[in-house]
């Protein structure tokens, strides 16, 4: 069994998750709000206003929660660190 189970699973995952967000905001025609619930850390960089930076941060911010999670010692601790954040950047960017 390897040390990373999460960070692996992240990164199957990641892809998965953004191609049927995508569809389901209508390829950007629709109403894209569950991308900015699922996706923050990348709609909080879109003011730099750089692409690759903005597909870099959608494409790496699930498995750096997996990695995240299995390196931690008090995994209770950093799931409930990872959600605070995660939310506090969902209500910053909706609000």
């Amino acid at each position: 069994m390897t040390k990373f189970k999460w960070a692996i699973n992240m990164i199957i995952a990641t892809p998965m998750i953004l191609i049927c967000s995508v569809i389901l905001a209508g390829g950007g025609h629709g109403y894209p709000d569950q991308l900015f619930v699922l996706f923050p850390w990348t709609f909080i960089t879109k003011f730099i206003d750089s692409l690759i930076v903005f597909l870099f941060f959608g494409l790496v911010q699930y498995p750096i929660y997996g990695l995240l999670y299995d390196i931690s010692n008090k995994k209770k601790k950093t799931v409930c660190i990872i959600v605070i954040v995660h939310l506090l950047l969902v209500a910053r960017i909706l609000i």
